[in-house]
């Protein structure tokens, strides 16, 4: 296995066969977001961690800041801590976790509603 290297990417490859994958962009000269691990179904976890420690790697070397989005990705860094880590990346679960943006915002009508039901 090899991990190859390109511009917000890394991939385990295996006799050319891509069997995982990072994804990662450039915010600045200074952050970086890891954006997203893929794994090939049935394929071992395993190669997720060799790719994020490898990205690591390049992360120190270019003195960058992490974001992290990726789920998986978050809860290896919560075990394997890096000083890389912006602010309030972790903890992934828990009353302290970052919660998701609700998708639905209530309308004025919706709110009237759900006031008029409380005692």
């Amino acid at each position: 296995m090899v991990i190859q290297e390109a511009p917000g990417q890394l991939n385990l490859v295996e006799t050319d066969q891509r069997l995982a994958s990072l994804h990662y962009l450039s915010l600045s000269e200074h952050i970086w977001v890891l954006e997203q691990l893929f794994v090939r179904p049935g394929q071992s976890a395993t190669l997720a961690d060799h790719l994020i420690s490898r990205f690591l790697e390049i992360a120190a070397d270019n003195a960058v800041t992490l974001k992290v989005l990726d789920p998986y990705a978050k809860r290896y860094l919560s075990v394997h801590l890096t000083s890389l880590l912006a602010p309030n990346q972790l903890p992934v679960t828990g009353p302290n976790a970052i919660q998701p943006v609700s998708e639905h915002y209530p309308s004025l009508e919706e709110e009237k509603t759900n006031e008029s039901r409380r005692p």
